[in-house]
């Protein structure tokens, strides 16, 4: 398991490490970062850690991680207390440091063939020794030993659980200036040849890379599968689903159109504390695409009235909870029940909000959410967790005696599994 939460943990660290020279160098644009993935990649994926930190939701994350509220768990803390250890025998802040990430899984994955032919290459600001440095105090905080060992000429560090052999599994990265290579072991070799441009990566005219090209760096995240090699390779499965998909909208039959998918992408955008959501598909011509295009506005038409139905019987639930604990909540169970009241809003004016249009050979659905829109259900957000905190607590709120919401009985917590070691993880 260590390789498996090493591995997320070292990407989410991304800024340990590096490929080459030249990667530093060089200007980062969309073909370059694609072609230093696998030339075969299924799924491929970009993330801008700059932007995705202005997402109020994520900001929350960041400062929950360096500063825990009073009433935070004691995992949370200890969590937090480890991140702030982290950083002080790195010497820096790992996620201050990175600026992009890119991330491809090759066809063997899909195919069953592999588990471990991924790589991930992130463009950060930190020297190779710096680096190295601060795997070794991952490695400590996690329990694991880090190893250097030569993969073809090139430094790599691994990790794995101490007093364990080496894993094909185990999380591996290489360092230079400006850049870094996460993978795993027994990957690490292609990784690398692929970062440096010995064997080939993936090609500018692969149509999962032009789904990629198509979310400009207004995007914070990005990703795009190749549909056409999921579908061959799961072909039952795929049937299976469009026909589902075709039999429950009978009215629409150009549905089937679906079967032929060549890729899909994903974009979020984040813009003055606003977002963007954009789904892509993309058809075989512009004629197919037309046809699904209205297709999928019939299928968006005929399912919005159920969509409202099934906020507003939700939202009605809530209303009778807020009933109860009103009796003798208070003004601040009445604040958080209003901010909750609010997301509901929001989630009904979001289904008016919602596009679906034609772009060349591609349909393309577009969620816009407003500022406002954002903090409403941001709001909402932390006025659930705090009462599901109350709620599972089985204690009392620090500003309140008696464990549960105040009109309800208090709630047995789950059942806890033993911390793991390291960073609060469950190894």
């Amino acid at each position: 398991m260590v390789g498996l939460v090493g591995a997320v943990v070292a990407i989410c660290l991304a800024a340990v490490g590096g490929t080459a020279w030249w990667l530093w160098r060089k200007n980062r644009t969309s073909s370059d970062g694609l072609a230093r993935l696998p030339a075969h990649s299924f799924v491929v994926a970009r993330a801008d850690p700059a932007q995705l930190s202005t997402f109020q939701p994520l900001a929350d994350l960041r400062h929950n991680l360096e500063a825990p509220a009073a009433e935070a768990s004691g995992r949370e803390h200890r969590m937090s207390q480890q991140w702030h250890d982290l950083i002080t025998r790195c010497g820096f802040d790992p996620l201050g440091r990175v600026r992009r990430v890119w991330l491809g899984a090759d066809r063997d994955v899909l195919a069953g063939r592999s588990t471990t032919a991924w790589l991930a290459t992130l463009d950060e600001d930190v020297a190779p020794e710096q680096g190295a440095r601060c795997v070794a105090a991952l490695a400590d905080l996690l329990h694991a030993t880090a190893t250097t060992e030569d993969v073809g000429g090139r430094s790599v560090q691994s990790l794995s659980r101490q007093g364990a052999t080496a894993a094909a599994a185990d999380p591996s990265v290489h360092f230079a200036r400006g850049a870094m290579v996460v993978s795993q072991r027994s990957y690490m070799p292609s990784a690398l040849r692929i970062a440096y441009r010995e064997d080939p990566g993936l090609e500018a005219s692969a149509p999962i890379a032009r789904m990629m090209q198509g979310f400009g760096a207004q995007y914070a995240f990005a990703m795009a599968g190749d549909v056409a090699a999921m579908r061959q390779q799961n072909a039952s499965t795929a049937t299976e689903l469009v026909d589902r998909l075709v039999h429950e909208n009978a009215g629409i039959p150009d549905l089937t159109l679906a079967r032929q998918i060549v890729t899909a992408g994903l974009g979020f955008g984040v813009q003055n504390h606003g977002v963007e959501l954009v789904v892509r598909a993309q058809l075989p011509s512009t004629d197919v695409a037309r046809a699904f295009t209205a297709a999928t506005q019939a299928l968006w038409t005929a399912r919005k009235p159920e969509l409202s139905t099934l906020i507003t019987e939700a939202q009605e639930g809530i209303s009778a909870t807020r009933a109860i604990a009103a009796i003798s909540g208070g003004a601040e169970v009445t604040a958080r029940f209003d901010r909750i009241d609010g997301a509901f809003v929001t989630a009904r004016a979001a289904l008016d909000q919602l596009r679906i249009a034609q772009d060349g050979a591609n349909t393309v659905v577009t969620l816009t959410l407003t500022p406002p829109q954002v903090t409403a259900l941001t709001e909402a957000a932390r006025a659930a967790a705090d009462m599901f905190r109350e709620l599972t607590s089985g204690g009392a709120h620090p500003r309140r005696g008696g464990g549960g919401l105040p009109g309800l009985p208090p709630v047995e917590p789950p059942a806890q599994r033993g911390a793991g070691p390291g960073l609060g993880l469950p190894l």
